[in-house]
């Protein structure tokens, strides 16, 4: 449950962000495993991912997404004014910041650009991806309309984040907790 210290504390962090900027963030999150209850290695697999390169937008003037899925239509030499935005699916976006709230928890919303280094954890001891029962690597991306170079929005828990850089500044995941 995200507390309004803990809101205060990453608004204020992500006020050095002016309309679009790009950052670098860690991430370790716990991936669902096939085979549910019965999998062995559900809940005790971590996977740790350093230095995902994204985009962070506040949306003050208009919406960042919107506005690089028509550039990149037109790039492709395809009509603009056919891609309609659609209301978030879910959760509801803190204005001017790149931030969502849902269910009590927050998180960051980004266009992803590149991954990081991957690298996954049984019970704290660095294991293979190959050797992960029920792991899912090869998720195929959903498709954007007629776009052939998506715009990639994910939205990470700020529980999963450990680690921002924005400029030449760094922030750990100690400096938005409660």
């Amino acid at each position: 449950m995200t507390t309004e210290a803990q809101v205060l504390k990453i608004t204020k962090i992500l006020d050095n962000v002016n309309g679009a900027s790009f950052i670098s963030m860690d991430t370790t999150t716990t991936p669902i495993l096939k085979g549910g209850k019965k999998n062995p290695m559900q809940g005790r697999v971590q996977k740790h991912n350093k230095g995902a390169n994204i985009m962070v937008f506040q949306n003050k003037k208009a919406n960042a997404y919107d506005n690089m899925v028509k550039r990149r239509l037109i790039a492709e030499g395809k009509d603009p004014e056919l891609f309609k935005l659609s209301p978030r699916a879910w959760g509801t976006r803190l204005q001017g910041l790149p931030l969502v709230e849902h269910k009590g928890a927050l998180y960051l919303e980004v266009i992803f650009l590149a991954s990081g280094q991957t690298s996954y954890t049984l019970d704290g001891q660095p294991i293979d991806a190959d050797s992960i029962e029920g792991l899912d690597i090869g998720k195929p991306e959903g498709k954007q309309g007629t776009l052939e170079d998506k715009v990639i929005i994910r939205t990470f828990k700020m529980d999963s984040i450990t680690r921002l850089s924005i400029g030449d500044k760094e922030y750990k995941a100690s400096d938005w907790a409660a």
